[in-house]
């Protein structure tokens, strides 16, 4: 285990490579504006919008995933989530069509008292490491601090 607090930060490789796609797009829009403008639009403002978004991933603290002893702060695009470790059972690995990634249950007796509607959780990114890893080290971490 590695000392506390722990910030994992997303992995630059795909973000990089999201940008390189969304940049791509944005110019086969603009090589379609003559022959179909709605089209061509459409796909300007889509990728244009998702480039933004994966632009805004490298600003500092636009997102990381930071544990310590009281649980999980999770901020992605400036919104930050905090989750206690009491309040996970465990953290697994799924497979959200083809995206491995990482998620967790919620205790049903917290869910009585707040507006949440999902048991479920998932992280929206591994942050630079395997999901698998990432699972194993946030159980490790639930194990030593839950009880706490």
């Amino acid at each position: 285990m590695q000392n506390l607090p722990l910030i994992l930060k997303p992995g630059k490789i795909k973000s990089v490579l999201f940008i390189l796609i969304s940049t791509t797009f944005i110019v086969l829009g603009i090589t379609l504006l003559d022959k179909n403008m709605f089209i061509a639009v459409l796909n300007i403002v889509f990728f244009g919008i998702c480039l933004l978004i994966f632009l805004i991933n490298f600003v500092p603290n636009a997102s990381y995933l930071k544990i310590d002893e009281r649980g999980i702060e999770m901020k992605n695009l400036f919104r930050t989530t905090f989750i206690p470790w009491q309040a996970v059972s465990s953290f697994k690995t799924k497979y959200i069509f083809i995206n491995k990634m990482v998620t967790f249950d919620i205790d049903e007796k917290l869910l009585e008292n707040t507006k949440m509607k999902s048991k479920t959780g998932a992280f929206p990114d591994t942050y630079g490491m395997s999901a698998k890893n990432l699972a194993e080290l946030l159980n490790e971490y639930k194990a030593k601090f839950a009880t706490v």
